[in-house]
């Protein structure tokens, strides 16, 4: 009988172990479908979901941020449109365990896309600010490569792929776009250098080129975009000098400008921060900087000159602060409507003139290429544009003439010599 019991004892743990077994299964396989279907329904099925879930804080409970995007739905608007997520784990990251926080965000969209562009404003300024949480690296966007038009960011992953023929509710469309997007507001807990960790920037071009592909799909594009290269290197972060450079700043090298003549004052960089350059890319981007030393010498040289002292007063009132220049172009739709002013997106580069724009600190000129409109903007931060501002006439036409001849432009319209006052 002991034994009959233990063996009737023993089947009924095995049973009531292989019922709770099944039961948390089911919870299990529930939790796992609950969290696709989340994800599937907030990005209209464009994205693959398996690819979004396996990013760094994807754990716990997924949300769509219905408070900020309504998600994706093709049918029902126009595009742009994009989904956020929410999740658990970077709730907890950022130490708080109510409710979710946003990690990923998709974006889809057609050409012309309406959109407005904008030279970049402080991006030494803000990446080396000690007091800034959320920027780490200045941002120079690297192409993706792999024969792809791509662009990728310190968190992001922006993809383009020609439409010719397509359509989206009855207006036909040139091309469409996607971009996917880890949040780096948590950086300490998912990117402690600034950027993506490796799998998490391979993973995002993955998921924007499918997502690029899937919008084809449903746009009726002929062309689909190959799979992207694996092991997409990070940005660069350290500026070298002039004639190392070899992509988007290699015009500054070969023009000797940081040494020649033109630079007897001292006031031009002699440090660059590039990216590598592809004819694919409908924005591209060049940061000049000037080291501490450079900097230090010129200003002890200049200290008496009346000449900069608009520059001195200036220099006195906002403190010590970096000098940098941003050399960028634009292409194509993203050429349509360039604010020079970050601010004030009225402010636009007009196309077929050169001009300046005061306000901004910011030159720019215009050209066509491949038949497209393109806009080229030199800015410069402030106040070292007081000081800079009468020597930058050979650096922009140098910077200008070179996008040129790379891209194969022709109408070029540069700024009047008279637009590098000497005084700002």
């Amino acid at each position: 009988m002991d034994r009959e019991r233990r063996r009737t004892l023993f089947n009924r743990v095995l049973c009531g172990t292989a019922v709770f077994a099944i039961g948390l299964s089911g919870w299990t396989l529930w939790g796992l479908w609950d969290r696709r279907h989340t994800v599937d329904e907030a990005c209209g099925g464009l994205v693959p979901v398996g690819e979004v879930l396996a990013l760094s804080g994807s754990g716990g409970e997924i949300t769509p941020a219905d408070n900020i995007t309504e998600g994706i739905h093709l049918d029902d608007a126009p595009l742009p449109q994009s989904c956020v997520l929410r999740s658990e784990e970077v709730a907890e990251a950022a130490g708080r365990k109510s409710g979710t926080r946003q990690f990923f965000i998709a974006q889809v969209a057609t050409e012309p896309t309406r959109w407005t562009s904008e030279p970049v404003d402080d991006s030494f300024e803000d990446a080396l600010d000690p007091s800034n949480p959320y920027i780490r690296v200045p941002v120079v966007p690297q192409p993706l490569g792999g024969g792809i038009a791509g662009k990728v960011t310190e968190n992001s992953v922006t993809v383009r792929l020609p439409c010719p023929g397509g359509e989206h509710r009855g207006a036909g469309i040139a091309a469409v776009r996607a971009s996917a997007t880890l949040d780096l507001a948590f950086y300490r807990a998912f990117a402690p250098d600034g950027q993506l960790r490796q799998a998490d920037r391979d993973r995002l071009a993955d998921i924007a080129v499918a997502t690029a592909n899937n919008l084809a799909d449903e746009l009726g594009c002929p062309e689909r975009l190959p799979e992207p290269p694996d092991g997409i290197p990070a940005l660069n972060t350290e500026p070298v000098a002039p004639d190392e450079a070899e992509g988007t700043c290699a015009w500054y090298g070969r023009a000797g400008l940081d040494e020649s003549p033109v630079n007897t004052s001292g006031w031009l960089p002699d440090r660059v921060l590039e990216a590598r350059a592809d004819e694919r890319v409908w924005q591209e981007r060049c940061l000049l900087s000037v080291s501490r030393d450079a900097r230090r010498e010129a200003y002890d040289r200049h200290v008496d000159d009346p000449a900069y002292r608009e520059f001195r007063e200036a220099e006195a009132g906002e403190g010590r602060r970096n000098w940098w220049l941003s050399a960028e172009s634009f292409f194509g739709d993203a050429a349509v409507h360039v604010a020079t002013d970050p601010i004030d997106d009225e402010r636009v580069a007009i196309p077929g003139r050169g001009g300046f724009d005061g306000g901004a600190n910011a030159w720019w000129a215009t050209s066509v290429c491949d038949g497209k409109p393109a806009v080229h903007v030199l800015t410069a931060g402030y106040p070292y544009s007081e000081a800079v501002g009468r020597h930058l006439e050979p650096v922009f036409r140098a910077y200008v003439e070179d996008v040129a001849e790379r891209r194969g432009c022709t109408d070029v319209v540069l700024p009047a010599k008279s637009d590098y006052r000497a005084e700002s």
